[in-house]
């Protein structure tokens, strides 16, 4: 918005924008860091979600890559959220990029719908594509395009029909090329 009301010529438009950009920045890295990664929300209650003194949804990949993908958070910040994510989150061996971890199952307050589904499914702690993505999006424009093209490959269906040993010769006309 501050770039379109700049374009129209909107000034005073723009700096209000600007203004409350910085402001939600500062409350966000105020409120949000949970000293390893950017919680995921509060409860209506004020008790924190994503947050390492959760027994379930510890991290959720979506804030850490917002964090990165927005360019809004602490730089240092943003790195180690991302490590954190990519740490708990990625589980190469069985070719899973998580939503969050671990699950919900018995937590209270309750987060709602997402309880529904068993946990490890779809949005309740499984893989979910969209967030995948947006991790990959997040690597990617960090810099860092070996992890995120390696998230691809997980995500990508016909990686899993792979066999060991095409991905043998894989790997080394990959070596070969470099």
């Amino acid at each position: 918005m501050i770039e379109l009301s700049d374009a129209l010529g909107r000034s005073e438009v723009s700096r209000s924008y600007e203004q409350e950009r910085n402001a939600l920045i500062k409350r966000i890295e105020g409120a949000a860091w949970d000293g390893e990664w950017y919680l995921r929300a509060f409860f209506d209650n004020g008790t924190p979600l994503g947050s390492s003194a959760n027994i379930e949804a510890k991290i959720d990949s979506i804030p850490q890559s917002w964090a990165a993908l927005s360019g809004a958070a602490d730089a240092d910040r943003a790195e180690k959220a991302m490590q954190s994510a990519w740490q708990h989150l990625v589980h190469e061996d069985e070719g899973l990029v998580l939503l969050f971890e671990p699950p919900f199952d018995t937590m209270e307050p309750s987060p709602g719908y997402i309880k529904g589904y068993p946990p490890g499914v779809r949005e309740n702690g499984g893989q979910y594509t969209h967030a995948a993505l947006w991790f990959a999006m997040a690597l990617a424009r960090r810099g860092d395009g070996e992890r995120a093209a390696k998230i691809l490959r997980l995500l990508n269906p016909i990686e899993h029909t792979e066999t060991p040993r095409r991905r043998a010769l894989r790997g080394r006309a990959l070596r070969d090329r470099g």
